[in-house]
C-alpha cells in the first residue's frame, strides 16, 4: 500500500506550469496583484494602489487610477471603472476611464461610454457605446498626479 522506495515518487509539477491557469500569465510575475475569484459576488465600491483580476460578480464603483484592471472571463461588473489601463475578458456595463489604453478580448462585454489614451478590440468582442480617445492622455509614469486628479473630477 504505501511504497516509499526511490523512483516511486510522484514527479513534483514542471514549472511554469499551474491548476490556476484561469489567471493571466502577469499574475505568476512578482508584482502587487490583487485577485477576487469567481466564487464571489460582491456590491460597494472597489479602490486600491495595485494591480487587479477581478473574476467575479461585482456591482458598484471600481477605481484603481494608476493600476491594471483585468476583468475575467467570469466576471460580470455592473458601475464605472477608472484604471491606468484595463483588459476586459468578461462583461462590463457602465462607464469607463481607462487612461493608458483598453483592450477588449474575444468574449468580452462592453457596454458604456469608454475614455482611453488608446484602444484594441478583438474579433469576436461586443461593445455598445461612445468612445472619446483622449490624445491629451500621457503615458503613465509622466505625471501620475495629474492623471489621478483628472479621474477623480470625472
Amino acid at each position: 500500500m504505501w511504497n516509499n522506495a526511490p523512483g516511486t515518487q510522484p514527479q513534483a509539477p514542471r514549472s511554469g506550469s499551474s491548476s490556476n491557469d484561469s489567471f493571466p500569465s502577469e499574475s505568476r510575475i512578482a508584482r502587487d496583484l490583487a485577485c477576487l475569484g469567481p466564487g464571489l459576488v460582491l456590491k460597494g465600491e472597489l479602490t486600491g494602489h495595485e494591480d487587479l483580476y477581478l473574476d467575479c460578480k461585482f456591482e458598484g464603483p471600481v477605481n484603481f487610477g494608476g493600476h491594471r484592471v483585468t476583468l475575467g472571463k467570469n466576471s460580470t461588473v455592473e458601475g464605472d471603472v477608472v484604471a491606468r489601463e484595463a483588459i476586459l475578458f468578461g462583461k462590463l456595463s457602465g462607464d469607463l476611464n481607462a487612461h493608458d489604453r483598453m483592450e477588449i478580448k474575444k468574449g468580452g462585454s462592453f457596454t458604456g461610454d469608454l475614455t482611453t489614451g488608446r484602444i484594441s478590440i478583438e474579433e469576436g468582442a461586443y461593445f455598445k457605446g461612445h468612445i472619446e480617445v483622449d490624445p491629451s492622455s500621457k503615458p503613465i509614469g509622466t505625471d501620475l498626479g495629474a492623471i489621478l486628479e483628472r479621474s477623480e473630477k470625472s
